[in-house]
């Protein structure tokens, strides 16, 4: 229920074949979410990397319906589609699709229960943590005490958006 509700209020999306389509794609990201990282055939983890291909295929066949068309939907996609205010820069469809997938999946699974694995991987590869925080110390230096990120910071951190995914 939550899982469709999301899917609506970010691609205006009612219970049909696609959305049911998603769903079930996004089932097999969350088992290998919580897998042993692992990639080989047949596993959950592989799986899940699969799905997420079959989901980003899916939500880039929106996204471009979406900018080849002249009509407005007022959901989230809408928003995302349009630059931020006194900026000309748009995110592209990758950013896009990160940031619809991460909504969806959190409306499918608790943000405890994410934010746990994603610790408890930081913790198995401490390489990958050392370099997540030197990615965000170098954005750190460009900035003066007190002063907050912003999504061009955002946009920078390469490392951060990959290991997120």
């Amino acid at each position: 229920m939550a899982f469709l509700l999301m899917l609506k209020q970010a691609a205006s999306t009612e219970t049909n074949p696609f959305a049911e389509a998603i769903k079930a794609e996004l089932f097999q990201l969350v088992l290998g979410t919580f897998s042993l990282p692992i990639n080989l055939p047949g596993t959950n983890y592989h799986r899940a990397l699969e799905a997420r291909k079959k989901i980003i295929c899916m939500l880039t066949e929106i996204i471009e319906e979406r900018r080849a068309s002249s009509s407005l939907h007022h959901d989230m996609l809408d928003c995302l589609l349009q630059p931020e205010e006194g900026s000309k820069a748009k995110l592209t469809n990758d950013q896009i699709i990160d940031v619809i997938i991460a909504l969806i999946y959190s409306s499918y699974e608790t943000v405890s229960t994410t934010s746990m694995m994603a610790v408890k991987y930081l913790h198995d590869h401490p390489k990958i943590l050392e370099d997540l925080r030197n990615e965000h110390l170098e954005i750190r230096k460009g900035k003066l005490p007190g002063d907050a990120l912003n999504s061009n910071d955002y946009k920078s951190m390469n490392f951060t958006r990959a290991v997120s995914r």
